[in-house]
């Protein structure tokens, strides 16, 4: 066993690359430890620093891709090669980072060189989270201490993905001089004085912010099959059969709506795709939620599923429509980003604004709080409320929730999350849980909670990613700062291999 871990049968590099494994697979999927992801990139920034370029991002690629197979395997909607194509890019994707600080890292001084690997990995998570599946799998979102969360409201998830890596970045040039080094030792003052004005003042924000009064709401979860519904529409030999079947939901969903009016809610909403609504039924259905909402003074955030006729050459339409405490429907909103492969009509990407007489609120669907720039108009708008009707399934139910919740962190918003299938959570502007129930423990509720009139303005609404900008116009400078002292010598990697 000695002689195996020799260095000429078991190269000391390639040790790091092994004990990676086990925390990159507690930092992704559906079981994360927070700690985990602080570790993994430090031991895999070690791992490339010691290789030569190609053959070490070829090697984290691989093992990425490995892990992400393993951990993603329920969490990603499809399956099959597109599966495989996916969690190949991806792990392509992860790996870049590793690429690119190998290139240019070694050619700075130690206090530029730190700052490239994490502006790498802010560069990719943004640059994905332009295509169809926004920022699922940002390191961001593997950290649930609310004091570091704070930090969002500031740079967004970008911040948190910045100061996790430069961690690792600041973390291998220690082991790499050691901080007899005074650049190594500018370095990593820099970083701890960050990382603990990042915990301070978050703990202080959530300490000193006073809450503000309140409004009571409430989310209706009921029991019924979404598919089962779906499946009686496509097999049900006519119409009527399908129509009599959505009323029976929409009966149910309105009696338990007014049960939570009576209980004293001011809102009432439920999951998506929760209430099918035919087409031809649609005025009919509405009548009887502007007469409940009347009767009892509530507003009703309605997620609504409402499909044509299958003769109609109209799609589906995956909405929310509001109604107000007068009987009068204030306005919708359709699900702006579907789901990749998701039927019906996608929205304008413009959220809807209702004038409350507790504040400003505002909707949107699931899939939509994965894309900050959308949420971000909430913000802009100064929404106080941000209604989110949800569903999801097992492996991702409390990913997605805690996705949803930093997206009202970062915009200084209450979240009222109504989610079938998932995990169905009220919160604070500043993250924390007011009311929490998993759809798998309790699958027929009514939860009231109170939540915050008015929540704080927050630097992120105001600016957006400036930070994911910032990052990449930094690594461009580093990169040319990098190449432009070519001509001195490099200091080579194979010079610290030796390194322990």
């Amino acid at each position: 066993m000695r002689a195996f871990f020799e260095e000429r049968w078991f190269p000391r590099p390639l040790l790091w690359l092994v004990l990676a494994l086990p925390f990159l697979l507690l930092s992704t999927g559906q079981t994360i430890i927070p700690l985990a992801p602080w570790i993994a990139p430090l031991l895999l920034l070690r791992f490339t620093r010691q290789q030569p370029a190609a053959r070490g991002y070829g090697l984290v690629a691989a093992v990425t891709t490995g892990i992400i197979s393993v951990s993603w395997a329920d969490m990603v909607p499809f399956g099959g090669m597109s599966f495989y194509a996916f969690v190949a890019a991806q792990g392509c994707l992860i790996a870049l980072p590793y690429l690119i600080d190998r290139l240019i890292a070694l050619r700075l001084s130690a206090l530029p060189a730190t700052l490239v690997f994490p502006a790498a990995v802010v560069v990719a998570e943004y640059a994905a989270s332009f295509g169809p599946f926004g920022t699922w799998g940002s390191a961001a979102y593997t950290q649930q201490n609310l004091a570091l969360l704070q930090l969002t409201s500031v740079t967004g998830i970008w911040g948190i993905t910045f100061l996790l890596h430069w961690t690792a970045s600041v973390g291998n040039s220690i082991w790499e001089d050691g901080l007899a080094s005074p650049s190594v030792r500018w370095a990593t003052g820099l970083w701890g004085g960050l990382l603990a004005a990042t915990l301070l003042l978050g703990g202080a924000r959530l300490a000193w912010t006073d809450p503000a009064d309140t409004v009571p709401v409430a989310t209706v979860v009921g029991h019924h099959d979404t598919a089962s519904f779906w499946r009686l529409r496509q097999e049900a030999e006519n119409r009527a059969a399908v129509r009599d079947s959505a009323r029976a939901v929409q009966r149910d969903y309105l009696r338990r709506a007014r049960q939570a009016a009576q209980a004293g809610a001011r809102l009432v909403s439920w999951p998506e795709t929760a209430v099918p609504v035919p087409r031809e039924d649609t005025a009919a259905f509405l009548n009887r939620a502007r007469a409940l909402a009347a009767d009892h003074d509530v507003y009703l955030a309605m997620a609504v599923n409402e499909f044509p006729r299958p003769d109609a050459d109209r799609p589906l339409q995956n909405k929310v429509v509001w109604v107000g405490p007068d009987g009068r429907r204030r306005t919708e909103g359709l699900k702006t980003h579907l789901v990749p492969g998701e039927p019906g009509q996608d929205g304008s990407g413009t959220l809807p604004l209702v004038s409350a007489s507790t504040g400003t609120w505002s909707s949107a669907v699931c899939f939509d709080l994965d894309f900050p720039p959308l949420i971000q108009q909430a913000g802009q708008n100064g929404v106080d409320l941000l209604v989110a009707p949800s569903n999801d399934w097992a492996a991702i139910a409390e990913r997605h929730a805690h996705m949803a919740r930093v997206r009202a962190i970062e915009n200084g918003m209450s979240l009222l999350r109504p989610a079938s299938n998932g995990v169905t959570l009220a919160t604070g502007p500043l993250g924390q849980t007011r009311a929490r129930t998993n759809h798998f423990t309790t699958q027929d509720h009514v939860q009231m909670a109170h939540l915050p009139m008015e929540g704080p303005s927050t630097i992120y609404a105001a600016v957006g990613d400036v930070v994911a900008w910032g990052a990449g116009l930094g690594l461009l400078l580093l990169a040319g700062g990098a190449y432009a002292r070519s001509w001195s010598p490099v200091r080579a990697a194979p010079a610290r291999s030796n390194a322990t």
